[in-house]
């Protein structure tokens, strides 16, 4: 079992655990602040999955797609900000989050980068090694 396997598991898991969770805690315990803060950051994460699947075989270039992507998100996080009550303007939501969803983002892209190159690099080498001269 490769470590890849267990991160896409655990991902899985979380993916159709949390809103069991949500679920389980809104029937025993009522609905309340907290069920409301996990069920809308469940839904954000479902929503930056569904952009991120628009742009996958986007034609357009990685820049363009990364910036529109990006803003998506952020537009995707402030909204969440907004429903939970973070801040009392959208201004005010923009000036806390984006510090931190700047940071988050550019983690999150690197790696995906950083993946992607690999994974290429690897299709590549098979390329090569399967060529008859």
């Amino acid at each position: 079992m490769k470590i890849k396997d267990i991160v896409l598991a655990c991902i899985s898991g979380i993916g159709i655990g949390m809103p069991v969770t949500i679920i389980c805690m809104t029937l025993i315990g009522g609905f309340n602040d907290v069920i409301k803060e996990f069920l809308v950051w469940l839904v954000a994460s479902a929503l930056f999955g569904v952009l991120s699947i628009f742009f996958k075989s986007s034609k357009l270039s990685l820049p363009l797609v990364t910036a529109i992507h990006c803003v998506g998100c952020l537009l995707i996080t402030c909204g969440a900000c907004a429903i939970i009550g973070y801040a009392d303007s959208f201004f005010g939501i923009l000036l806390s989050v984006l510090p931190v969803f700047v940071i988050v983002y550019a983690v999150i892209y690197i790696i995906t980068l950083l993946y992607a190159r690999k994974e290429a690099k690897k299709i590549n080498e098979a390329l090569n090694g399967n060529k008859t001269e």
